[in-house]
């Protein structure tokens, strides 16, 4: 091999300074073992958290990381779960998995089932048939899925707040029965909220004539809810730093509510309700809530129209009495902004 001119690189180009290995001290070697290559920008950025857009009126309560399946044999599928006021939602990615209304469902039971390597609490869902939710709330086979299997970090936080959204049903026979287990300011302070909905801890201070709002949080943790707990199966009252009261509309920030759907009230004074006499029919309208005309049933006997609604959450029945004997054959139906018109033939005599 030819000696390299000093000074000139191959070529004439330029100056090129050769090392040898001798030449490199030991703090050097080390140095060099301790190298590594450090990229200016990531070649793919993290993804954006995908978050569901909430409806009006929608809150969000929970969110967390957690699981799903549609049969109790199949694997799970790791999700990102939110909780609002209207739906429990799943998201993978950047898309919506599944969705569950909250007024679909009508049970959840417990169990212990193996999850990522241990023993995990695991609710079963019970949903309707009538579900209409979309994101993916179907099972393989194509059918509605009747049960969905669900897993999550903070379990008893998620099922106290999934069964109180969902299921439990507040009545004046629950706040009697809730309030004999406890004292007479914890009874003052149910029946406040239950008439009101919500209140702040200055007015429930104030409603008891307690000296600071220490002696009303107390009666609430050691007195109202366990009591509730025992009765209902969950707390009855809950300190939400920002609530939509579903009567007015109006954002109520910092204040304590009656949880849990009130039970429908059928027979209060300013519900409209009409019976016309038309000559050979006899008309009914009635003003009916949260209800579709699928959820609802009619029964004719003789002089009584006998009402039904199915619908998880809001069933009731009402019967009333007609001016005159009625058949059912060839009866109308319709449903139109939550007044019910029913028109039956009068029987011949």
């Amino acid at each position: 091999m030819l000696p390299l001119p000093a000074g000139e690189g191959w070529g004439g180009g330029p100056k090129v300074q050769i090392v040898t290995v001798g030449s490199i001290t030991q703090n050097e070697k080390q140095n060099i073992g301790k190298m590594r290559i450090k990229p200016k920008f990531s070649a793919m950025p993290a993804p954006k958290l995908f978050r569901p857009k909430l409806k009006d009126g929608e809150t969000l309560v929970l969110e967390g990381q957690g699981g799903f399946k549609f049969h109790e044999r199949s694997g799970w599928k790791v999700t990102l779960f939110f909780l609002t006021n209207q739906r429990l939602i799943g998201c993978q990615l950047q898309k919506v998995t599944i969705e569950i209304p909250i007024e679909s469902i009508i049970g959840i039971t417990s169990s212990t089932q193996v999850y990522v390597m241990r023993k995990r609490e695991i609710l079963r869902i019970a949903c309707s048939p009538s579900c209409k939710s979309g994101g993916g709330f179907q099972s393989p086979g194509g059918d509605r899925a009747g049960h969905v299997w669900f897993v999550i970090n903070d379990m008893a936080i998620w099922k106290n707040a999934i069964y109180r959204l969902a299921l439990l049903k507040v009545d004046e026979p629950l706040i009697e029965t809730i309030g004999r287990d406890v004292g007479a300011d914890s009874r003052d302070i149910l029946w406040y909220l239950w008439r009101q909905h919500h209140g702040s801890i200055d007015d429930l201070a104030k409603l008891i004539q307690a000296e600071n709002h220490r002696d009303v949080l107390m009666l609430i943790q050691n007195e109202i809810n366990p009591a509730a707990i025992k009765r209902a199966g969950c707390p009855i009252l809950s300190f939400e730093r920002s609530h939509i009261d579903p009567e007015t509309g109006e954002t109520i920030g910092y204040a304590w509510w009656m949880m849990g759907t009130p039970s429908a009230d059928l027979s209060r004074p300013d519900r409209l309700l009409d019976i016309m006499d038309e000559g050979d029919c006899i008309r009914v309208i009635l003003e009916v809530k949260q209800v579709e005309k699928s959820d609802l049933s009619l029964h004719v006997s003789r002089d009584q129209l006998v009402i039904s609604s199915e619908k998880p959450g809001h069933q009731w029945t009402e019967t009333f009495q007609l001016p005159v004997d009625v058949t059912y054959n060839h009866h109308d139906l319709h449903l139109r902004n939550q007044f019910l018109e029913i028109r039956l033939s009068k029987a011949k005599a």
